[in-house]
């Protein structure tokens, strides 16, 4: 082993930095991940507002036989209030 070069078994690799991708790996700067500076800052501008409130919920994509069962309950659930009221 030469004693200039003691990790390199040949010396040709040592002479050009920029050839060897380890080597530009090592100049590269880091980069920053992440960040939330100013976020909070553009969140509060317009005011943050809770989400609106809708007063049916959607049935879309659910389970048909509960759909099926739920229909039955609204239609009778009707029926029981007027049947209450006729009989006082």
């Amino acid at each position: 082993m030469d004693i200039r070069t003691p990790y390199t078994k040949n010396p040709s690799q040592h002479n050009s930095t920029f050839t060897s991708h380890s080597a530009i790996r090592v100049q590269m700067a880091k980069s920053k991940n992440h960040t939330a500076h100013n976020q909070s800052y553009k969140a509060h501008k317009n005011g943050i507002k809770k989400p609106k409130r809708h007063r049916h919920t959607s049935t879309k994509g659910m389970d048909p036989k509960f759909l099926r069962n739920q229909r039955y309950a609204r239609k009778h659930n009707q029926k029981s209030g007027e049947t209450a009221s006729e009989e006082e």
